[in-house]
């Protein structure tokens, strides 16, 4: 009875199980049984549309995670609600060709090697929708994990494709000893060698890698402006805000100060009254300065092109160094593909159409330690990380505006994916949000404090530097064709093993 309830009504069961894995709920156990439902109606004979039936619930699935989307107070109600309505019905092909392709290879292989193509086809759609300049790698299978530290630290070895692979490995190997495949016992020791292993590894690194003997004094600031008034305010009034709660700071030994994103809402490089104020505040508390604000490359108006920038400001300095965002939100920032199809530059649907950086800056010579900064949801992408870590940086800096969303689960999560990427990377951050939610993670992905959403005031701390890198960082642009020719090879060989069996059947 219970198997005949799978078959037929497993896909929306997985979808509601999967919501409830994702942060900001959070019941992370649930991942590791959540597309168990989704194979068992994907290999069920009476599946008629394994493509359709599944992309009905992946648009479930994919509503309850991202719908905050919708809520951005940035943009016109017609643009925002839309925007999220057809990147759900984009994602929820991510669900129908797993099915279909699952279906597939079950009716002609069986149980066993439809599992292991759910599993590596499911995680090679989430990494290629995490690449390129149309990528937006939230709802991966990775983020439900972040909830619980030892389960994220293989994130070190593999990224969150590492993370990803091992949870939707779980899930299959479930399916396979519910499904009663024989020698039933094998499958339960593979099962929980495949579990215990990385938590034994999670439990272990956590224990070593928050240990050093070099650390730095840092503090966030947080002056909660709300996102749908500030470029409506006073950029001086702002800017003032900034100041005012940083000077409760003084005499704690800072030596790095991040402020969030467009914590300064003007082009700082041509404000010179901004500048002014900015080094006045680091000669005062003798620490570096991170605050993101707009750039120009050049004053000239008819040679604008602004960039989502970070700047850094030295005490007893006029010197100012700065970085770009090289990441930017599709259609959010830019329309993507301008590269290919400079029409597209011309479209306007509210966006900020922000240029790219060619590649972020690690800051040398500051007077403290190398660093870098990510800014907003570059802090999903291994590549942008893994160059600041490849190039020296000995801790991270972050930057995010979360207010446009309000108190949805959209911050929450993205508190948690940096929590993931100081995991993989081994680095600390700083994490200075407009309006929340502001953390200091140590490199294990413990949060040593956080200041929580639409609240104002600053975080201080004391934060481990390191010098080593992961092997995530190392292999960064390995993952993608590893997966992809894990695929591949697995389809060869079912193709051979198909081929053999018709040979010997004609004989």
């Amino acid at each position: 009875m219970i198997t005949r309830f799978l078959e037929k009504r497993g896909l929306w069961l997985s979808a509601l199980l999967g919501i409830l894995a994702f942060p900001p709920i959070g019941l992370w156990p649930l991942a590791y049984i959540a597309m168990v439902p989704f194979l068992f109606t994907a290999t069920a004979a009476s599946t008629r549309h394994p493509f359709w039936t599944a992309y009905g619930a992946g648009l479930v699935f994919f509503w309850g995670i991202i719908y905050w989307i919708g809520f951005n107070s940035g943009a016109p109600w017609y643009f925002a609600w839309p925007s999220v309505i057809a990147m759900t019905l984009i994602l929820g092909t991510v669900w129908g060709f797993a099915s279909w392709l699952t279906a597939a290879v079950n009716r002609r292989h069986g149980p066993l090697f439809a599992s292991l193509t759910f599993v590596s086809f499911y995680l090679l759609e989430e990494i290629f929708w995490g690449t390129g300049e149309f990528s937006f790698p939230w709802a991966n299978w990775a983020l439900t994990q972040t909830t619980f530290l030892p389960a994220i630290q293989i994130a070190d070895l593999g990224d969150w494709y590492g993370v990803s692979f091992w949870v939707l490995l779980i899930n299959g190997l479930v399916f396979l000893q519910l499904r009663r495949m024989d020698p039933i016992r094998s499958w339960r020791w593979i099962t929980a060698v495949v579990f215990v292993l990385p938590m034994i590894y999670g439990l272990v690194r956590m224990a070593q890698v928050d240990e050093s003997g070099h650390r730095l004094n840092v503090a966030a600031v947080q002056a909660n402006t709300p996102a749908e008034i500030k470029w409506q305010m006073n950029a001086e009034e702002i800017l003032q805000d900034h100041v005012d709660i940083s000077h409760e700071l003084l005499g704690e030994q800072i030596s790095l100060l991040v402020w969030p994103e467009t914590a300064a809402p003007t082009p700082l490089r041509y404000r010179n009254w901004a500048r002014t104020a900015l080094n006045e505040l680091s000669d005062t508390l003798n620490a570096v300065i991170v605050t993101g604000a707009t750039d120009y490359k050049s004053a000239a108006v008819e040679d604008r092109v602004p960039y989502n920038a970070a700047f850094v400001v030295q005490p007893y300095t006029a010197e100012l160094q700065s970085t770009a965002k090289v990441q930017l939100v599709p259609f959010g920032e830019r329309i993507p593909w301008q590269k290919t199809f400079p029409f597209l530059g011309n479209i306007r649907l509210g966006q900020a159409e922000f240029m790219p950086a060619e590649h972020p800056t690690v800051f040398e010579n500051t007077g403290i330690p190398p660093f870098a900064c990510l800014i907003c949801f570059e802090v999903c992408f291994p590549y942008v990380a893994a160059y600041m870590v490849n190039h020296g940086a000995q801790i991270l800096a972050h930057i995010t505006n979360d207010g446009w969303y309000g108190d949805t689960s959209g911050p929450y999560q993205h508190l948690y994916l940096s929590r993931l990427r100081a995991v993989a990377t081994r680095r600390s951050i700083v994490r200075a949000a407009n309006t929340g939610i502001s953390a200091l993670i140590l490199p294990s992905g413990r949060f040593q404090s956080t200041l929580g959403y639409d609240q104002a005031g600053y975080l201080k701390g004391s934060l481990p530097l390191r010098s080593d890198r992961t092997l995530a960082v190392r292999l960064e642009s390995f993952w993608y064709p590893f997966y992809l020719c894990l695929l591949l090879g697995l389809l060869v060989m079912l193709r051979f093993r198909r081929a053999g069996k018709a040979g010997g059947e004609r004989r």
